[in-house]
């Protein structure tokens, strides 16, 4: 059995959900939301992660940090499935994944609704071994863990209004990058010919 544990942290800018990690006797799971576009915040702060509830749909970075004892899990593949919270066999993603330093990371487009995460690690022979050298027993081959989350509709006007104010930031340091490059071109040439 395991509980999923989230805790809410006061940054600088505005509340955000933090995910802790599910653990179970002999592996753990961390589950965390990216936005695809940082969204303008009231104070200031351009990006967050989420775990339980994200402000907007859209495109979205998924990462899973599954840790095993022992590093078990290398070069093992790990399944993982996106369904509907009210269609939980019915899977709108799935992918089988080696983590990378016990990282996976997915990015999919996910619109307004309830959703379950699932991750499922299904240990063979190998991880058996390696599990029992630890003097742990499984009772079952597979290990899983379900993060729900919701994905709210968001603000267009706010990711109009960033989209807005981005692109003449990215316009003015361009211009002062061609500036720097300029005023060092002429230095040299005038250099040059005293």
């Amino acid at each position: 059995m395991y509980v999923v544990v989230c805790k809410c942290a006061i940054s600088n800018c505005e509340t955000y959900d933090k995910c802790g990690f599910v653990v179970n006797n002999y592996f753990a799971a961390h589950f965390t939301i990216y936005p695809e576009y940082p969204l303008p915040y009231k104070r200031g702060c351009f990006m967050n992660a989420y775990c339980n509830k994200i402000p907007h749909s859209g495109m979205v970075s998924l990462v899973y940090d599954i840790v095993g004892i022992g590093n078990i899990l290398n070069d093992h593949k790990i399944n993982i499935y996106i369904t509907y919270k009210n269609e939980p066999d019915k899977y709108l993603y799935s992918w089988s994944e080696v983590p990378v330093n016990g990282v996976i990371w997915k990015r999919v487009y996910l619109k307004p609704g309830s959703y379950i995460s699932k991750i499922n690690i299904f240990c063979d022979q190998g991880i058996i071994t390696k599990l029992n050298q630890y003097g742990i027993l499984i009772e079952d081959k597979n290990v899983n863990f379900v993060f729900p989350f919701i994905v709210n509709s968001g603000n267009i006007l706010s990711w109009i209004k960033y989209k807005i104010m981005i692109i003449p930031i990215i316009a003015i340091i361009i211009c002062i990058i061609i500036g720097i490059i300029f005023r060092v071109v002429q230095k040299n040439n005038n250099y040059v010919k005293n």
